[in-house]
């Protein structure tokens, strides 16, 4: 009989222990967390980001193509009809941000063809010797806009009252959108002291509302999707076919600057006489009219 009453004590302590530990488990779960772009993806995207990452070093039987995750859709769509056409050519696409994509190339992943959201990945690769002499060429023209959830009933119309909102999501200043972004802030407040060089922590204390970072637009999107930002800069691009995002506006290009896309040839140590060579035929097809009338369903001049 006693031991049958220890064991009911001891089931009572070992209860109220476990409740006391799911009490400070929520405690912790509730507690206010820093808005970093690690926090705000999911566990579905950060596996994604993974199997990208470790598929990106390259591969050898195929043309490597990196590619700005704003152009994602259209690379892919892109791809589909090239193959239609060429079904023995392998193409493997990598999309990130541009300057992760310019540190992977650095880096020696196997890249053939770099098509950048910004010229300064591209001019520091021509400059270390990665791009192929006379292969750089401007090819496309993009938008920054602002979003918000589809049917957000949020205050803000634009880049001129932002600041009504309490948080925005944004590239970090080395993601080509991000630093559009920056400079179109910079502008409309000229007095804040904003740079495309400006941290997260800068921009909030500066703007007065909570900043969340993001390592490139797709997160960016993601995060407005998902409602961690009330709004977010993205490129009109990110738009395309997504029913969840609404535009407030397209930003004045006075104020983000022109944003371009060029296109370059990479020099590949890797790859032999016969991926080369493909390489340099789809390079072509990617500056062909059949690819511009593609591109102008995802982007707008």
């Amino acid at each position: 009989m006693r031991l049958k009453n220890i064991c009911k004590v001891l089931g009572v302590v070992a209860a109220l222990t476990l409740v006391g530990c799911g009490g400070q488990k929520a405690a912790e779960t509730t507690a206010p967390e820093t808005t970093t772009a690690a926090e705000t993806t999911t566990v579905a995207e950060t596996k994604a980001e993974e199997t990208t990452k470790a598929e990106s070093k390259g591969d050898a039987s195929a043309i490597n193509v990196f590619a700005a995750a704003s152009l994602k859709e259209a690379m892919e769509e892109i791809i589909s009809e090239y193959n239609k056409a060429n079904p023995d050519v392998k193409i493997a696409l990598n999309t990130d941000s541009s300057g992760k994509l310019q540190t992977q190339i650095e880096e020696g992943f196997a890249c053939d063809i770099f098509f950048s959201a910004g010229k300064k990945q591209v001019e520091k690769l021509k400059e270390e010797g990665f791009i192929k002499e006379g292969t750089d060429v401007d090819l496309l023209h993009n938008k920054l806009c602002i979003v918000a959830p589809k049917g957000s009933d949020t205050k803000v119309t634009g880049i001129a009252n932002i600041k009504d909102a309490k948080s925005i999501s944004i590239g970090e200043s080395t993601v080509p959108a991000g630093a559009y972004a920056r400079e179109a802030l910079s502008k409309a407040y000229p007095d804040l002291g904003i740079s495309k060089e400006s941290t997260g922590a800068e921009l909030q204390e500066k703007l007065g509302l909570e900043v969340i970072e993001n390592s490139n637009v797709t997160k960016t999107l993601l995060s407005v999707v998902e409602g961690f930002g009330e709004v977010g800069f993205v490129y009109v691009t990110d738009t395309y076919g997504k029913d969840d995002v609404q535009i407030i506006e397209k930003v004045d290009e006075n104020l983000s600057g022109k944003i371009t896309y060029p296109i370059a040839r990479v020099n590949n140590d890797e790859a032999d006489e016969k991926i080369s060579a493909e390489a340099d035929k789809f390079y072509d097809y990617l500056k062909s009219d059949d690819v511009k009338k593609v591109f102008e369903k995802y982007l707008y001049e």
